[in-house]
């Protein structure tokens, strides 16, 4: 990654290295795992899982075994999303970090335009607190946009922010329910993040 996309960490001392974490980046290309991996140092990718949709981490017998290898977490968007967080809850539970991608989805607006986050994190938050790390990745869409296998060596950036509580999130959240306060605040958190190179 750091050879084909020159990629360039900004804020990795933003991670707590006294509890487990939970990162939430946006989601704009299939490279944002690798890419976000790259930006970890080795004792904290070894503490790390990462959630991944079903479609990808359980589609062949190969992607199953890297799956496993990567310590993927299989996350369903439309059926089982409650195994798919007591996964993650069991994953902050054990103490380990956790890769969360709260838009659900790969962002297909724009030049990979953030989409508004998913309640799940939320859920898993209000039910598991801990520090949560907003994180911006940029230029993963113009090196592998979504509906594309052609690949191009575009510089790529993350930003890591500054970690944030539960209750900073829910104080400065929108919405009537503590996991859409969550949600909202943490969406927020990464648009704050700017991507100029």
């Amino acid at each position: 990654m750091r050879l084909l996309f020159r990629v360039r960490v900004e804020g990795r001392e933003n991670l707590p290295n006294d509890q487990p974490w939970v990162m939430t980046p946006n989601h704009a290309s299939y490279l944002d795992g690798p890419a976000l991996a790259n930006a970890l140092r080795w004792p904290q990718l070894r503490n790390t899982y990462w959630a991944g949709w079903t479609g990808i981490a359980t589609a062949n017998v190969i992607m199953r075994f890297l799956s496993r290898l990567g310590r993927i977490l299989p996350v369903e968007q439309t059926r089982a999303a409650r195994s798919s967080l007591a996964l993650g809850a069991i994953t902050l539970r054990n103490g380990h970090n956790l890769v969360w991608f709260p838009e659900g989805e790969l962002s297909r607006v724009g030049e990979g335009e953030l989409q508004a986050f998913k309640p799940g994190i939320g859920l898993l938050l209000e039910r598991y607190p801990t520090a949560v790390v907003p994180v911006r990745i940029c230029g993963t869409h113009d090196a592998l946009p979504p509906d594309t296998r052609r690949l191009r060596f575009a510089r790529v950036r993350i930003i890591i922010g500054r970690p944030q509580s539960i209750n900073e999130l829910i104080r400065r959240g929108r919405g009537s329910e503590p996991h859409e306060r969550i949600a909202n605040a943490l969406h927020d958190c990464v648009a704050e993040l700017t991507c100029d190179f």
